[in-house]
């Protein structure tokens, strides 16, 4: 498989999916494997889980320099996915009885969209859908009516920073005034926000953050939620039972491997952050340029933005996406987003929220780019891509 990537002919057009791992990432795995550091952190009565716990402690302290935290608000979950779920459901549990609310996105990712959906359907907390314009960024006339009408009552607002699926920036900035103006906390997914934005976490924008290490060329299985003490942060109660690790947060042994490797996937983003969106940015414009000028069929979704960069959502007219991307095996782009499951063959809530017509719903269609990407050969994707749809749809 690795060879193929290595040719021509095949383009990986998927980086909000994941990222391949990054040498210096591949460097410290291959450090920590060499020197059999396979101890459990929370052993510290011993040698082996001392070594473990200093690299977990180390970690944590890395990555929290890196985001402007202190140590004792980052937390290692296993991924962004359950960050989210801590949250939410955190919030939901800590303030039962006091008739708690949460306010989501209507374009947010699954584990925030169908957790809320799932929290409400239980009666554990209030939860309403915030709606989003006809550029995709939430209504903030709406979310403000929203937190108007239930002050007093404990709420949650969350609101990720940039979409995973079509390129939104969310006004995060206005979203936190609001949040203060009506005392509710703010939790952002900033997963595709990190990608693209420098966080500094004590300029006190957000109450808790979540991020992923593999959407920045780090490992699967882990992920980074930042967890304020004071202000807009959210208030909660562990969902979870059988461990004190995570400061009673989230128990369950550490990933010592991946937890390493993320902090020296964050700090190497910090770097290198700069280079790697002017390249997306370029691509997604390639790409985006080029598909539009050589098949009239194709639309997309939502404007190429550079707030948003290396995100291109479309579809084509006449055209079901399952049928197109049969034919296009080479290109590796993805209906909506890769949460979606069933092989591709759900379709995402987001065009829905976007007031989109249901055959466009089914058959939308993300690129996203990265490193494995240049403008030269996101052009040739695009050119791939508008001749596999003019056959298909033959002259007109």
């Amino acid at each position: 498989m690795l060879a193929r990537m290595n040719q021509e002919s095949t383009f990986y057009l998927d980086h909000c999916g994941t990222t391949p791992l990054s040498a210096d990432v591949k460097k410290k795995l291959h450090e920590l494997i060499s020197d059999d550091t396979f101890g459990n952190p929370s052993a510290s009565h011993h040698v082996l889980g001392q070594a473990a716990e200093t690299i977990i402690n180390e970690s944590r302290t890395t990555i929290a320099k890196s985001l402007g935290a202190k140590p004792d608000e980052i937390l290692f979950t296993g991924s962004a996915t359950e960050a989210n779920n801590l949250i939410l459901w955190g919030h939901a549990l800590r303030f039962l009885g006091r008739s708690p609310r949460i306010l989501f996105g209507a374009t947010e990712h699954k584990s925030i969209y169908e957790a809320c959906i799932e929290i409400g359907e239980r009666a554990l907390a209030t939860t309403e859908s915030v709606a989003v314009t006809a550029d995709g960024e939430a209504d903030l006339d709406h979310l403000e009516a929203r937190l108007k009408e239930g002050r007093g009552r404990p709420t949650l607002v969350a609101l990720m920073h940039i979409n995973n699926e079509i390129p939104v920036r969310h006004p995060v900035e206005s979203i936190a005034n609001l949040c203060r103006k009506y005392d509710a906390s703010f939790h952002c997914d900033g997963v595709q926000g990190f990608v693209r934005e420098d966080l500094n976490f004590a300029d006190g924008l957000y109450g808790s953050y979540v991020l992923s290490p593999h959407k920045i060329y780090g490992p699967k299985g882990s992920g980074v939620l930042v967890l304020g003490k004071y202000g807009l942060s959210p208030r909660i109660k562990a969902p979870y039972c059988g461990g004190d690790q995570e400061f009673g947060i989230r128990p369950g042994t550490h990933n010592t491997l991946a937890i390493a490797a993320a902090a020296t996937a964050i700090t190497s983003h910090k770097t290198l952050r700069t280079e790697r969106v002017s390249n997306m940015r370029s691509c997604a414009d390639a790409f985006s340029e080029t598909l539009l000028a050589k098949s009239p069929a194709v639309r997309l979704t939502l404007p190429v933005r550079a707030e948003a960069a290396g995100i291109v959502n479309f579809y084509v007219q006449g055209l079901d996406a399952p049928t197109l991307l049969a034919k296009i095996p080479q290109l590796c782009i993805n209906r909506g987003s890769s949460c979606l499951g069933a092989n591709g063959e759900k379709y995402s809530h987001v065009p829905k929220a976007l007031g989109l017509p249901v055959e466009i719903q089914a058959n939308v269609l993300r690129a996203s780019f990265g490193e494995m990407n240049s403008p030269e050969s996101s052009r040739r994707a695009a050119e791939i891509l508008a001749r596999t749809i003019e056959t298909i749809k033959g002259p007109d």
